[in-house]
């Protein structure tokens, strides 16, 4: 389960995450602390791929392929994320990593959607996208 904060200014297209929590039930939780850690990297990876990243392709194959502009989050950019664990020490061992990243591009779009009332159909939700989109 993911819940984003945000603050969109609709002059700009302007969409800034303010706060994401995130929950996650592995099944017992052995190391709590780097637990922590993978769903946070988990999330900023998500929100990348939210508000920045973008594939691009024509007819035949993938045309991004130039990683030295690869667009990810800044740490200026991440905002405060918070993680809620649930150990189920009757159960057994799980993981929590980067299958965070899945739930934050549609927490983010389900935000934006609730701020604004416009529901956005692709990512990343970026100024070139959101501006029209919001002007309707």
């Amino acid at each position: 389960m993911g819940i984003a904060e945000v603050v969109v200014t609709p002059s700009t297209g302007t969409l800034q995450v303010t706060k994401f929590t995130i929950g996650v039930d592995p099944g017992k939780v052995i190391n709590p602390r780097q637990l922590d850690r993978c769903m946070k990297s988990g999330v900023v990876m998500g929100l990348s791929e939210a508000l920045k990243e973008e594939v691009t392709f024509d007819k035949e194959k993938v045309t991004s392929t130039n990683w030295s502009r690869y667009k990810i989050l800044t740490m200026e950019e991440t905002p405060e994320i918070k993680v809620v664990q649930i150990s189920r020490d009757d159960k057994g061992f799980g993981g929590g990593s980067e299958a965070a990243n899945a739930v934050v591009p549609p927490a983010v779009a389900a935000a934006f959607f609730d701020a604004t009332g416009v529901c956005p159909r692709k990512i990343p939700l970026n100024t070139a996208y959101l501006t029209p989109l919001l002007k309707g």
